[in-house]
């Protein structure tokens, strides 16, 4: 099992012209939630720089010089999402597990998005209230089955999403979808390595471990070919909501149909998934991102993505496992916000009110990309 994702440099892109509504520095960048079509990817002239470029953005329609443009309005919509939601009185808590790396809790654009778990004392030792695991106050490792639930620059996949999620409105930075006052992350550590690699019995455990410790949605941004009956069940059964990614293609880079060779989790049928597909901000599904009308639900941003990563810096980073965040931000603000919605409720809305997309025709169930300001209630 394993996490897919392409990380670049700042430089490697430019800013939209307008900026969200948050002062925070680099807010302009995210063209995911406002993309007003004046993002570029310029040619660098360096080898290395621009194969990079070629490998996350595939065969992108390009201008004379070299230059490959964003398409405005190829964004979640999420300013009009963000005015319903700040305007919604009692709010639910919610809890989303991160089922991922570890994530770097000390990130400044963090610090105030993680959950906590309150009946344990930390570094005491004991498991004081008596789940299983010993000082897991902001979740557990379960590759390295300890408390410590982030460990460095490996869990740099992890932060990322944490990011997208629930990113700090604070001036610095950038800027998740969800409000950190409502939407808390629980961390749990389940791959590692520079790789992000993990086994799917630790995954099992993982979300029994997020469902009895009160989450109610869960991002999981990685994929196996192999079919597990166990992992099928646990998800089945849990009641949870998991965004799962739809996979980063075969080896040569190449997305492919989900429908024929099954990517796991995304690929299982049972009604509490939503898989997610990866779309350029040109508007077209990235070449490396795996499809399917069945297996595959939509579509969201995930090429360029620029987010928190460990060492208080961001980064940009491209993948389907960019792109599930997205979503599972938007399902968390959704189930914060009307808490007479049920889990299923916000599948529902999530999937009936994705903007259809030519480009997305065929290739995913819904024909669509993300629309979180079109989901809210």
């Amino acid at each position: 099992m394993m996490a897919g994702s392409a990380a670049l440099p700042a430089y490697a892109a430019g800013p939209s012209r307008e900026s969200v509504p948050y002062a925070d520095s680099y807010a302009s960048y995210q063209w995911a939630f406002l993309n007003t079509g004046e993002l570029r990817l310029v040619p660098s002239h360096t080898a290395a720089v621009d194969a990079a470029i070629g490998a996350i953005t595939g065969s992108p329609a390009l201008s004379a010089d070299g230059t490959v443009r964003s398409l405005e309005g190829i964004d979640i919509n999420i300013v009009p999402a963000w005015k319903k939601y700040d305007a919604k009185s009692e709010k639910r808590q919610v809890i989303v597990a991160l089922i991922d790396t570890g994530v770097d809790i000390t990130h400044p654009e963090l610090s105030g998005s993680i959950w906590t778990n309150t009946g344990e004392i930390p570094g005491d030792g004991i498991d004081n209230d008596g789940n299983g695991y010993i000082d897991d106050v902001y979740g557990w490792n379960f590759y390295d089955n300890n408390a410590q639930v982030f460990t460095g620059v490996d869990d740099n996949h992890g932060t990322h999403s944490a990011g997208t999620i629930a990113a700090a409105r604070n001036g610095v930075g950038t800027v998740g979808i969800c409000d950190p006052a409502y939407v808390k992350i629980m961390v749990i550590k389940t791959l590692g390595t520079s790789s992000g690699v993990g086994t799917v019995s630790n995954v099992v455990k993982a979300i029994r471990y997020a469902q009895v410790n009160g989450a109610s949605i869960c991002n999981l941004s990685f994929g196996t070919m192999k079919y597990s009956e166990e992992l099928y069940q646990a998800i089945k059964d849990s009641g949870m909501l998991f965004i799962v990614a739809a996979g980063n293609g075969d080896a040569s880079g190449n997305g492919y149909s989900i429908d024929e060779q099954p990517m796991y989790p995304a690929s299982f049928e049972v009604d509490n998934i939503i898989s997610v597909a990866n779309l350029r901000f040109d508007g077209q599904l990235d070449r490396a991102s795996n499809y399917g009308v069945r297996s595959v639900d939509l579509a969201a941003p995930g090429n360029y993505i620029l987010s928190t990563i460990t060492g208080n810096d961001y980064a940009y980073m491209s993948g389907t496992s960019m792109a599930a965040p997205m979503v599972t931000g938007t399902a968390a603000m959704l189930y914060s916000c009307d808490a007479s919605l049920s889990l299923m409720d916000v599948r529902n809305r999530i999937l009936q009110s994705a903007r259809p997309l030519e480009s997305l025709s065929g290739k995913v169930a819904t024909g669509g990309m993300l629309d979180a300001g079109a989901a809210m209630p």
